[in-house]
């Protein structure tokens, strides 16, 4: 699924699994997004931490 097709729910589902300390790598499996894909949207939500 690329990050076009990435529907709003799921991008708060990533934003909160991340922000809540799991990391980015365990967040794309739980969503089965690819890592730059889940990476690109907490850019996006602002959160994303180097």
């Amino acid at each position: 699924m690329q990050k076009g097709l990435v529907s709003e729910n799921t991008k708060e589902i990533v934003k909160n699994l991340y922000t809540s300390g799991i990391p980015e790598e365990f967040v794309a499996m739980q969503v089965d997004l690819e890592i730059p894909v889940v990476i690109q949207i907490l850019k996006e939500a602002g959160v994303y931490r180097d």
